[in-house]
């Protein structure tokens, strides 16, 4: 939100709510011969959202991705690569779905991690 001035008078923006929410989730997914999508969260509330969280990687072989996918399934910037027992705090704004991606070669190797984010949209 931003404030107009001018040499007469300071108005800003109206106030709006704002809701927040906070979870956190263990992840797993078990590796296979191509690369798997783990979809850690899915936002089904609204486009205007902003999450800050982290994910953490403690059980695996090889590196795994973090990516943050707009509302057409585009990452959102560069995903994020970890490697076991690393762990990456982030914040994003306009996503509609945050997934760990699984190396391809990892048949029956398990992945496990944990994922939190708090949200925050406006309430209508």
């Amino acid at each position: 939100m931003g404030c107009n001035s001018s040499s007469s008078a300071l108005s800003c923006c109206p106030n709006k709510e704002f809701v927040q929410d906070k979870v956190c989730s263990p992840w797993s997914g078990l590796g296979a011969v191509a690369a798997v999508d783990v979809i850690v969260y899915t936002n089904n509330i609204t486009q205007n959202i902003v999450g800050t969280g982290y994910l953490q990687y403690d059980i695996g072989s090889g590196n795994v991705s973090l990516e943050v996918l707009d509302s057409t399934g585009a990452v959102i910037g560069t995903a994020i690569t970890l490697t076991p027992g690393t762990s990456v705090a982030f914040t994003y704004r306009r996503f509609s779905a945050i997934q760990v991606v699984l190396p391809a070669a990892s048949a029956g190797i398990t992945f496990q991690g944990e994922f939190c984010i708090t949200t925050r949209y406006p309430i209508s």
